[in-house]
């Protein structure tokens, strides 16, 4: 049984590590194209909004993103 838990902690060593990679890669590529692509984007902020969401048992906040007031 010492083996397969081993093997279980080795396989998904590999799927983390190969999911954290490819979301990296992802972002540099994203982050390079949309610096040659339109410089004139509206910067966003968040914004609460009037009501309370609830999950479990809790409450919590509520965000819109909204376009930045100049």
């Amino acid at each position: 049984m010492n083996k397969m838990k081993k093997l279980a902690v080795a396989v998904l060593a590999v799927c983390g590590m190969s999911g954290c990679a490819s979301t990296q890669v992802a972002k540099m590529a994203g982050a390079s194209e949309g610096a040659n692509a339109a410089p004139a984007a509206e910067a966003q902020v968040l914004r609460p909004l009037q009501s309370y969401g609830a999950m479990g048992g809790y409450r919590y906040r509520r965000f819109a993103a909204v376009a930045a007031a100049s």
